[in-house]
C-alpha cells in the first residue's frame, strides 16, 4: 500500500514503518499470498481493460496539499487503526492496492479491507480521522504503468486512459483512482501503477 517520499527527513517515521510491512510480506515465501482487491476482466483494449471490481469496504483519511504528498499524510492514521488502534484493539492485515482520489479540497487515501471482514464485523476506529465505507461492485476501466509516482507520470497515464475510454464510446461515472501496490522502497521501474476509472452501467 505504497506511498510518495519527497522528504525522507519529514517522512521518515512512516516510510520506515511501511518499508518494514513491506519487507515481510514480500521477502517472505508467502508473499504471493497477500490479497488483493478482486475483480474480473470484461474486456480487453491494448493496454486498457474494463474490469467487474467486487464489493468492498475501505478504511480513509483525508488530506490537505499536493497530489504527491497525500499518501505520506494519510498513512500514520490508516496504518495505526490496521495496527491495532480500533475498537476490538484488533491487527487487520496489510491488503493491496493503496487508493488514491480527488476530495474537496485536497485528496481521499484508503485502505482496502480483507475480504472475510463486513461492515458488522470490522472494527470501529478510535479516531474520527479514519472512515470506514463499503464500496459497492462497480465497472472501471483501467491502465496499468511502471515507474515513479509524480503527478505528472500519473496525469499522462490518465490522459491516454480518458482518450481509450473516449474511443469505446463509454462513460465515466466518478473521478479516477489512482491504485499503488508496491511499498516505497520498491524499485521504481518494478513498481505496479493503475487508474482506475469508473463507468456508467450500460
Amino acid at each position: 500500500m505504497f506511498f510518495v517520499s519527497p522528504s525522507l527527513s519529514k517522512y521518515s517515521a512512516p516510510l520506515s514503518a511501511l518499508a518494514l510491512i513491506f519487507a515481510g510480506v514480500l521477502i517472505s515465501p508467502t508473499a504471493i499470498a497477500i490479497e488483493s482487491l478482486g475483480y474480473s476482466i470484461v474486456e480487453t483494449h491494448g493496454d486498457i481493460e474494463i474490469r467487474r471490481y467486487e464489493p468492498h469496504l475501505l478504511a480513509t483519511v483525508e488530506v490537505d496539499g499536493e497530489f504527491e504528498k497525500a499518501g505520506n499524510s494519510a498513512f500514520r492514521d490508516l496504518f495505526n487503526y490496521i495496527d491495532g488502534n480500533n475498537a476490538d484493539s484488533e491487527k487487520i492485515a496489510m491488503t493491496a492496492p493503496v487508493i488514491q482520489q480527488p476530495s474537496t479540497p485536497g485528496w481521499k487515501v484508503s485502505f482496502v479491507m480483507p475480504a472475510a471482514f463486513d461492515q458488522s464485523t470490522l472494527p470501529e476506529p478510535l479516531t474520527d480521522r479514519v472512515i470506514l465505507s463499503p464500496q459497492p461492485g462497480m465497472r472501471a476501466a483501467t491502465i496499468t504503468y511502471s515507474g515513479n509516482w509524480s503527478q505528472k507520470r500519473y496525469l499522462k497515464h490518465e490522459t491516454q486512459l480518458r482518450a481509450a475510454v473516449a474511443k469505446l464510446d463509454l462513460n465515466a461515472c466518478d473521478e479516477p483512482r489512482f491504485a499503488r501496490h508496491n511499498p516505497p522502497f520498491w524499485p521504481s521501474f518494478l513498481r505496479k501503477n493503475e487508474i482506475l476509472l469508473p463507468l456508467c452501467e450500460p
